[in-house]
């Protein structure tokens, strides 16, 4: 099973906080969005929007082309899974996934077996006569997102769910969510505040700012491509270089640029700046470097613009010395205006 969800105006307050102001969304069928922003940004409110937890101020929610804005969470084809999983200590794991489908009035056989294909799924089938403190937590989380989609919802909703796991723990279930998405091919709508979390998981990002969408596009759209500085700034190291036009030409305090961007911010992911590119930004000293295992992270001061600091990714042992003076090259740029 699975549905679109349309967002159409929502904005939500509470009291004399505005959480949520004019949202319009439009989520396809079987998609696997991520909501990601910092905290307070309203990724949360429009979730429990989303899910029938809260009544929006103004707006409407569709999904599968219903409206859905008014209706009570058990009775809407959305399932949520959250960060503490809420596994009922007292039940082994096939009841547990069981127990959405006992709540419906499935029969005992049907619920059972139904259980254990989610389990199968998840690779817990062996485990099935287990209680949840034998488990890891990520096998918890897997736990818990099988009796989610045990009653077959159109759309599910999670909540942070690996927030809790460890780097390496987080990383091998962002794989897995992934893996069971395509396999289901569920409408999954997932809130987190981890960039690198969103990008690897994500079909589409939103990336959400003081109640407001600040960028709806694919990971590589998102991170390449930013619509606005904040979008830039969240989504990853930004070097900031300001730009003004004069007779048609950009000129930046590392001289004019070979192109005409027009003014504003020209903005420059550290990877994008290096020995090799498709402008040069002039020589420039390297001040200091850390070593990161996939790189170095280098920061260069130029020599037409001490003011200003370039931080820069390099490649394992291709950074020189620090001192040393090299000339810095650019690709990718994207120019951005002060007041977005």
């Amino acid at each position: 099973m699975t549905a679109e969800v349309q967002i159409r105006s929502v904005s939500h307050r509470f009291q004399s906080f505005t959480a949520l102001e004019g949202i319009d969304l439009e989520i396809a069928a079987g998609e696997f969005i991520v909501l990601l922003g910092p905290s307070g940004c309203g990724k949360t409110t429009l979730l429990s929007i989303i899910g029938g937890f809260l009544t929006p101020s103004e707006g409407e929610v569709l999904i599968g082309g219903r409206d859905m804005t008014r209706v009570a969470p058990k009775d809407r084809p959305t399932t949520t899974m959250f960060q503490d999983y809420a596994l009922f200590p007292h039940m082994n794991l096939r009841d547990n996934v069981a127990f959405g489908l006992r709540m419906r009035g499935v029969g005992r056989k049907a619920r059972h077996d139904r259980a254990l294909e989610m389990l199968e799924m998840v690779g817990l089938a062996a485990f099935a006569a287990r209680k949840p403190h034998a488990l890891s937590g990520g096998q918890r989380q897997r736990v818990a997102l099988a009796r989610a989609l045990a009653v077959e919802p159109d759309v599910l909703l999670l909540d942070e769910p690996l927030g809790a796991l460890d780097l390496k723990l987080r990383r091998q279930m962002q794989d897995e969510l992934k893996n069971i998405q395509r396999k289901v091919g569920t409408t999954f709508i997932h809130v987190t505040h981890d960039q690198e979390e969103a990008m690897a998981i994500a079909d589409r990002i939103v990336v959400m700012n003081r109640g407001h969408i600040e960028h709806f596009g694919t990971p590589e759209d998102v991170y390449l491509r930013p619509r606005t500085l904040f979008s830039a700034d969240f989504m990853g190291e930004m070097n900031r270089i300001p730009v003004r036009r004069e007779g048609g030409t950009s000129i930046s305090p590392l001289g004019p640029l070979p192109f005409d961007l027009g003014e504003g911010l020209l903005c420059l992911r550290p990877e994008n700046i290096g020995f090799d590119g498709s402008f040069s930004m002039g020589r420039a000293r390297l001040q200091e470097v850390a070593f990161f295992g996939t790189h170095h992270r280098c920061h260069f001061v130029p020599l037409k613009a001490p003011d200003l600091t370039l931080t820069v990714n390099l490649p394992q042992g291709a950074h020189p010395a620090p001192g040393a003076e090299v000339e810095l090259f650019g690709r990718d740029p994207v120019l951005l205006s002060e007041d977005v």
